[in-house]
């Protein structure tokens, strides 16, 4: 099974981290389930009322709280409270490097599974609607496009995918890209079934 493929290589696995300055230390949580033998992950929309990162398409998380205490702990804090799931029936792996945002955040990302299916509860201050995803997507050559940022100074590439219409960039492509280089690297991720034709007689 995948998740417990991935659940044994996390283990193991350490993340680089980097020196905190004046960021603002965050967490997120890159939600896997399996559904119907596809790995798949959970992505939110972020509302237009949220401070940082409106209408774009994330993971769940957010920042660190003082009475958090760690990062893992703002993880699962956060998305309980922007999707619902119970910190309890979230199964934490492990985590990916450290990524730094454009707008002033040090992410943690966290690697773990969701029950599925499962009676989300949004946020509606914060989240306007879930984007699942197959993983197996997201290796599709024609799926990683060419995406421009600007910042109202310069302009700069960054790594981007588009699938279903819906395009993610930024920190959460970074992480994105992370946990697909893992996985190619290792064999982490199932193949998708071969397709068979069969002949009109």
């Amino acid at each position: 099974m995948p998740l417990e493929r991935l659940t044994d290589f996390f283990a193991d696995y350490r993340p680089q981290t980097q020196k905190a300055t004046v960021c603002v230390r965050a967490a997120v949580l890159c939600p896997l389930y399996v559904e119907d033998e596809t790995l798949k992950i959970l992505f939110i929309k972020r509302s237009q009322t949220v401070r940082h990162h409106k209408g774009e398409i994330s993971f769940p998380g957010g920042a660190k709280d003082l009475q958090d205490s760690s990062l893992e702990k703002t993880c699962l804090r956060e998305t309980e409270e922007e999707i619902g799931v119970r910190e309890s029936e979230i199964t934490i792996f492990g985590a990916l490097d450290e990524v730094n945002t454009s707008t002033g955040f040090l992410v943690s990302p966290f690697v773990g599974s969701i029950p599925y299916p499962y009676d989300f509860k949004l946020s509606s201050n914060e989240v306007d609607n879930l984007i699942s995803l197959a993983v197996n997507d997201f290796l599709e050559p024609d799926n990683e496009v060419d995406f421009f940022y600007f910042n109202g100074r310069r302009l700069s590439a960054q790594r981007a995918f588009k699938i279903n219409n819906h395009i993610i960039w930024g920190a959460t492509a970074k992480i994105m890209g992370q946990f697909l280089n893992i996985g190619k690297e290792f064999d982490l991720f199932p193949k998708p079934s071969p397709q068979t034709f069969h002949l009109a007689s």
